[in-house]
């Protein structure tokens, strides 16, 4: 099979992307360990990774496909991009056309959405999104970078990020970085914005949704924002 990888997220020819790898595995690892003990064993349940990247290169692309279908979970997976591909990977493995309608999925137990929700654009298309979503079912887990660490895991460009936002697209323009200056392809979260969009999307959808948050440790400050919303 050719090499397959659409959007690089994470930069793959910035420096210490190896080092990023390794430690987004491990991060992601702690993400999955804590969301099975919020659910009990996964074996039988069913999941749809929303949002699955085409990358079958490095290491931490779909990990939660690849670690729940080893728990005996049944997976779907669906993507605005390309990624029929990932059945040949993952065998077992059952990709949605996109976007997925809940007519045409089984009942699913829960949604993961891994480093999704700073991709859609501004705040707006952050709560549609978390709207589609509650859609298809109302127990889903949402991780995200958080924008209050101090490093910007994307640009691998330390602070700058921390700057006001208009600021921070400006800069990323003037040294060449055009497509992360675009908040149409980053809008990072703290959790102060992050709990602000679920609550505004369970409004929407008239849902009372009970949330519990993990925040893992890296370099000394929080990675990643992990909630996992339940009716």
């Amino acid at each position: 099979m050719s090499e397959v990888r659409g959007i690089d997220y994470f930069g793959r020819n910035l420096p210490f992307t190896k080092l990023h790898i390794k430690a987004a595995v491990k991060a992601r690892r702690k993400m999955y360990v804590w969301l099975r003990k919020q659910v009990g064993s996964v074996e039988g349940k069913i999941f749809l990774d929303h949002g699955s990247t085409p990358d079958i290169i490095r290491e931490d692309s779909n990990c939660f496909i690849r670690w729940l279908m080893e728990d005996g979970a049944k997976v779907y997976a669906t993507s605005p991009e390309d990624i029929n591909h990932l059945e040949k990977i993952f065998p077992g493995l059952t990709i949605v056309s996109w976007p997925p309608k809940k007519s045409s999925l089984e009942k699913i137990d829960y949604i993961i959405s891994s480093a999704v929700i700073e991709h859609v654009g501004l705040e707006k298309n952050q709560i549609q999104y978390i709207n589609d979503l509650l859609q298809l079912s109302p127990k889903i887990l949402i991780a995200t970078p958080n924008r209050y660490h101090w490093l910007e895991f994307h640009t691998k460009i330390p602070l700058l990020h921390w700057l006001p936002r208009s600021w921070h697209r400006r800069i990323l323009k003037i040294i060449g970085m055009n497509f992360w200056a675009s908040e149409n392809n980053l809008h990072l979260l703290s959790q102060k914005d992050l709990w602000k969009i679920i609550n505004a999307s369970s409004k929407v959808n008239q849902l009372k949704i009970n949330v519990s948050w993990y925040k893992p440790i890296f370099l000394g400050m929080v990675s990643n924002l992990v909630v996992l919303l339940s009716k």
